[in-house]
């Protein structure tokens, strides 16, 4: 299967991400392949995410070149290329979701002292600014309450793929990278991070309504600056929406 995706030149899937410097968000980018490969056309037909890498920035006006072959009964193995270069590569398995349980998340449980203004740890602008508060710190982790909000490119009938959660927890790693900067330099020191992999993301429902309530945690795996691995899970309405792993590249 072979499938030409046109990014858009401008519009509202890069507001916010970021100012002065639009790129294609990583997540934005897995939902217009998710998107394509779908029997259904539907990114929220997709149950799991056994792996993907993002190799590269995608820019207004790329045109990605998605070449896809079975993997299993239910996924799919997938490259996509900008002129011939990979610029992600991945698998996604589709179909029903494991049933949501309730949520037994590993929250971090210090109260978060003198945390800066979030606008001032992370570079990420409404509508793509998805993290809210600090809910709590640990020396290997933070978790925050985030929401996708209705205004996001992502959202389409008041709700949007349940993977673009795993938005809302690489900005949870954003926020606590930021913070042990701050500490350890005495200011506020935001920079620009990348989503660059993801890792045996498991779906336990479709979709998260837009606005909603979203409690996510992330845990140090492994940190090789620049690349730092980070288990996930995110919580909505008392349940886990999703767990995994995820990678990040922090720009100099």
């Amino acid at each position: 299967m072979k499938i030409a995706i046109a990014v858009p030149r401008d519009g509202p899937l890069f507001e916010g991400h970021f100012p002065g410097r639009p790129l294609l968000p990583g997540i934005a980018e897995l939902v217009l392949v998710a998107q394509a490969l779908s029997p259904e056309g539907d990114a929220g037909d997709v149950s799991a995410i056994p792996f993907v890498r993002f190799r590269g920035l995608v820019l207004p006006g790329d045109l990605l070149e998605v070449e896809a072959t079975p993997r299993d009964q239910d996924s799919l193995r997938f490259e996509a290329r900008r002129a011939g270069e990979i610029v992600a590569n991945g698998a996604l398995a589709f179909g029903v979701p494991q049933a949501a349980r309730p949520a037994a998340v590993a929250m971090a449980a210090r109260a978060p002292r003198g945390a800066p203004p979030l606008a001032e740890l992370v570079p990420h602008r409404p509508p793509m600014l998805f993290v809210e508060r600090i809910l709590g710190e640990a020396e290997d982790g933070t978790t925050c309450l985030g929401r996708i909000p209705a205004a996001c490119a992502l959202v389409t009938g008041g709700s949007t793929p349940a993977f673009v959660a795993l938005e809302v927890a690489a900005q949870t790693a954003a926020v606590w990278e930021a913070l042990r900067r701050s500490r350890e330099t005495g200011t506020p020191a935001a920079r620009t991070g990348y989503l660059v992999s993801l890792r045996d993301v498991v779906l336990h429902r479709r979709t998260v309504p837009a606005d909603a309530d979203l409690i996510a945690s992330i845990r140090l795996e492994a940190m090789t600056p620049p690349l730092t691995t980070y288990a996930v899970d995110v919580s909505v309405d008392g349940e886990l929406a999703l767990t995994g792993t995820i990678g990040t590249y922090l720009s100099a």
